[in-house]
């Protein structure tokens, strides 16, 4: 009898020395979330650009992976702006079953670079862990022109005017618009312009050189830029001699 027990004893030592001895072998199941041996990394919507006001193409995209290279599902990553540069949605979001986490970014209203923060919500004394998302945005659409010299002026015949014509576009924000083609006419006096069409440089100004006609009397220039607020410009010169 005691030699039984015996042989079992040495049979029941070998078997749990094979189990607890391979502790490679042997994985214990990772804490809810993942605990804290996690890591916070972007995927994508990083470096996009887009348009001021609007939102960006691509959402940004994180993940939160576990010690063991397991996707840490339920948790929380926040965004956090440290300036004014527009709004993401949601401003918190939820890790899924990959830890995967996604959000959209509506770019705020001033042209350049812009950026934001995303944050893993951690708990305790452990460090947060953030990834800075940066975009690039560019003005919109031509929404207004003005002109920005004077609209009235004297002027001799034959003579260049003593100001030039100028003339600034922005978009709905009041954002300079570059690139935009602005077309110079003579609409009344005769006389000419340095350019039928002048684009606006990174002020959003246009302005060509204008000499006045013979006749004496008003003499008009315009300047259009589409069917946006303010087009056509109107300027003229009154010529006595």
């Amino acid at each position: 009898m005691a030699t039984r027990f015996s042989l079992a004893s040495r049979t029941l030592v070998l078997i749990l020395s094979g189990v607890f001895g391979c502790g490679t072998d042997l994985l214990l199941p990772d804490p809810p979330g993942g605990g804290e041996n996690v890591e916070l990394s972007k995927l994508d919507g990083d470096k996009q650009v887009g348009v001021v006001g609007e939102q960006l193409q691509l959402p940004l995209v994180l993940q939160v992976m576990t010690e063991r290279g397991l996707g840490a599902n339920g948790r929380t990553v926040e965004f956090v702006f440290t300036d004014a540069a527009g709004v993401v949605t949601p401003s918190q979001t939820i890790t899924n079953t990959e830890g995967k986490a996604y959000a959209n970014w509506v770019l705020g209203t001033q042209p350049g670079p812009q950026s934001v923060a995303a944050r893993l919500v951690v708990s305790g004394d452990a460090e947060p862990q953030d990834e800075e998302f940066t975009a690039e945005a560019r003005p919109a659409a031509p929404d207004t022109v003005s002109a920005k010299s004077p609209t009235s002026q004297p002027g001799r015949r034959g003579q260049a005017v003593g100001t030039q014509p100028v003339v600034q576009v922005v978009d709905r924000f009041g954002n300079p618009v570059p690139g935009v083609p602005v077309a110079w006419q003579v609409t009344i006096g005769g006389g000419s312009v340095s350019e039928a069409i002048a684009l606006t440089d990174a002020a959003g100004a246009s302005t060509v050189d204008w000499t006045l006609g013979s006749r004496r009397g008003v003499q008009r220039l315009t300047a259009t830029v589409g069917p946006i607020t303010g087009s056509p410009v109107s300027f003229t010169a009154t010529v006595l001699f």
